[in-house]
């Protein structure tokens, strides 16, 4: 499994993270692998919540459905993305800090059997310093939004 890790102290309480992190609809405005959601469920946001996005990490883009499998409100989300190619758990979790609250984003990718070999090359070469970059941008546009409310 490779995975990459992205913290960032956002100046505001635990609360106006959580609720952009529980609007799917608003997945595209600041998750920078998102190109555009096709479906962002139906339903209070919770285990059990299913979302299709399309987007990835460059070049690497696809349609993929999301799954919201933990939810403890104003601390922890974990979500597994699948695009039939990769599954890509995802957790996000808020704490807090001097200043205001941390957010934390990991995310993974567990290729299926039929891509690992590539996988073994492309981490290394690209694919690492892809995913830290989309979540460091993630992370900026969070705290662009959350903070200029």
């Amino acid at each position: 499994m490779k995975e990459v890790i992205a913290s960032a102290v956002i100046a505001t309480g635990p609360e106006p993270i959580w609720d952009l992190m529980c609007d799917p609809s608003r997945y595209a405005e600041f998750v920078a692998a998102t190109e555009r959601m096709i479906d962002v469920g139906s339903g209070e946001f919770g285990v059990g919540s299913v979302y299709k996005e399309y987007g990835g990490i460059k070049p690497f883009l696809s349609e993929s459905e999301w799954r919201v499998t933990e939810f403890e409100p104003m601390r922890h989300q974990a979500h597994i993305g699948d695009d039939g190619k990769m599954r890509m758990p995802l957790a996000i979790d808020l704490e807090p800090a001097d200043g205001g609250t941390r957010l934390t984003i990991t995310f993974s990718l567990q290729p299926r059997w039929f891509l690992a070999p590539v996988n073994v090359v492309m981490w290394p070469l690209m694919m690492r310093k892809r995913a830290q970059a989309v979540l460091e941008t993630t992370l900026a546009n969070t705290k662009r939004i959350v903070e200029g409310a």
